[in-house]
């Protein structure tokens, strides 16, 4: 009896030392008993997510599905997908960190950009998806908008607080900037690029052309420039920080379907052989694959 209250007492310690370690493991667990996968994914991101004739499409319903039949093997059970809205708006409990950190899903995809410092009670995973920083525009702005030039007096709209923004500072001094705000602040711009009150926008590749499609655009409409991106940018998946098991789980599926094939595959099924999504995939993991 004096040694089993010894444990007990030993093990609230530990508990209380190391709070983090108490939830290791939880999420493989918690799919184990409940057989749902709650997945974080954005309306308002294609190709990631959005949705189309009502019902909800995108590279991450695609790669989650995969995901779910893999841990059906893993866990040796059925398992259901329950899809739930993320947001850019961090102060409410859809936000895409937020969700993960407060535990509302076990994962959340998107284009979330792997940053040094996640935010606390997260972490991001092996990338997924390589993109990178283009201008978008009007076609008969290609004849002022060059990128390879210092673009002085040339309109520029980026969005608030992105790193976007601080590469145009830093590699654009001369340029104007217009700065959008908000979750429509990508919508907003690319209207005004298209329209001609901008002279670009500039922001990564893939999301812009997303926009572009989500508009109802036609390729003809607009215009990406240069033709090989002018950063490189990496997306990973959100999860939840100290949980070794699940992030061991989800980056080896992660690792396995990252492949250019497996991506553009998904792009084709989705818009076709022929759409703009493809071609400026193939650029950013052409020029960034190495890095």
């Amino acid at each position: 009896m004096k040694n089993k209250l010894t444990i007990i007492i030993f093990s609230l310690i530990f508990a209380v030392i190391n709070p983090g370690c108490t939830t290791a493991q939880e999420v493989l667990e918690e799919i184990q008993q409940t057989g749902v996968l709650k997945v974080g994914m954005r309306k308002d991101a294609a190709p990631f997510g959005y949705v189309y004739g009502g019902k909800w499409e995108g590279i991450c319903l695609e790669l989650m599905n995969g995901l779910k039949e893999d841990l059906e093997q893993k866990l040796n059970r059925t398992i259901t997908v329950e899809k739930l809205e993320t947001i850019l708006d961090e102060n409410t409990e859809q936000g895409r960190h937020s969700s993960v950190a407060n535990k509302r899903v076990h994962v959340e995809c998107g284009p979330n950009t792997i940053r040094k410092n996640p935010p606390t009670g997260v972490i991001y995973s092996e990338r997924f998806f390589t993109t990178g920083t283009y201008l978008m525009m009007k076609p008969d702005r290609r004849l002022t908008v060059n990128p390879d030039g210092f673009l002085e007096g040339i309109l520029i709209g980026v969005l608030n607080d992105s790193l976007t923004q601080k590469f145009i500072d830093s590699r654009y001094q001369l340029a104007d900037q217009k700065v959008y705000q908000g979750a429509s602040g990508r919508e907003t711009a690319v209207k005004d690029a298209i329209a001609g009150t901008i002279d670009a926008i500039a922001s990564d590749g893939i999301l812009l052309v997303g926009e572009a499609f989500r508009q109802g655009l036609k390729e003809n409409q607009y215009a990406l420039e240069p033709n090989r991106p002018l950063t490189c940018i990496s997306y990973g998946r959100i999860l939840p920080a100290n949980d070794s098991e699940w992030q061991k789980t989800v980056n080896e599926y992660v690792v396995t379907k990252r492949q250019i094939n497996t991506i553009t595959d998904i792009l084709t099924r989705l818009a076709g052989g022929t759409s703009p999504f493809i071609g400026v995939t193939i650029s950013a993991q052409d020029k960034c694959s190495g890095l």
